[in-house]
């Protein structure tokens, strides 16, 4: 399960991004938390957004942060989201914690992670991330990991559908490594 992510701006990619969406000098370092707003990819749009992340649960209770890959076609209240706003959120690490530790995750080669995600518009447009069963290094900490896409699959990610079913169940490529 993610449950926070980072946003490195001293990674070029990340920073790039941020530049695309603001004029403020970008901080060092931020940690992306649920309820945040954070730049995204969608299908509207070849620049990245802001978007809130989390949807509000049934009757207004808790928020939904995380959405399982292998349910989220099957689930009335993802399914026409999934099929329509599919979303990549573009990161330079994601955290999972066992024993309140928290370790952080990145990939090998330093190029910036993308989370598969999709969008719903509720009071605003918000976003959530797809996870599935974790893959090492990930399982010895914890027993979900986010849905990571290489950069060169997110446009076909975001508008082709048989291929989004596809690539949310199929074993990821991108080597992680826990950092300190």
């Amino acid at each position: 399960m993610c449950g926070r992510y980072v946003m490195d701006m001293g990674h070029a990619e990340i920073a790039e991004i941020y530049r695309d969406l603001s004029d403020m000098p970008p901080l060092l370092k931020l940690d992306v938390y649920p309820s945040q707003q954070a730049p995204i990819f969608t299908a509207e749009s070849p620049l990245p957004q802001f978007v809130k992340w989390g949807f509000d649960g049934l009757y207004g209770k808790q928020l939904l942060i995380n959405a399982r890959a292998e349910t989220v076609t099957e689930k009335p209240f993802f399914a026409n989201d999934f099929a329509h706003s599919r979303c990549a959120i573009p990161c330079s690490g994601f955290y999972e914690w066992n024993d309140k530790i928290k370790h952080l995750f990145v990939r090998r080669d330093g190029k910036a992670l993308y989370l598969a995600g999709f969008c719903k518009m509720q009071d605003t447009k918000r976003f959530i991330i797809l996870t599935k069963p974790a893959t090492s290094p990930v399982e010895q900490f914890h027993d979900r990991i986010p849905v990571l896409l290489d950069k060169s699959d997110i446009d076909e990610y975001l508008h082709n559908l048989r291929f989004a079913q596809s690539s949310i169940i199929a074993e990821s490529i991108i080597d992680l490594i826990e950092t300190q």
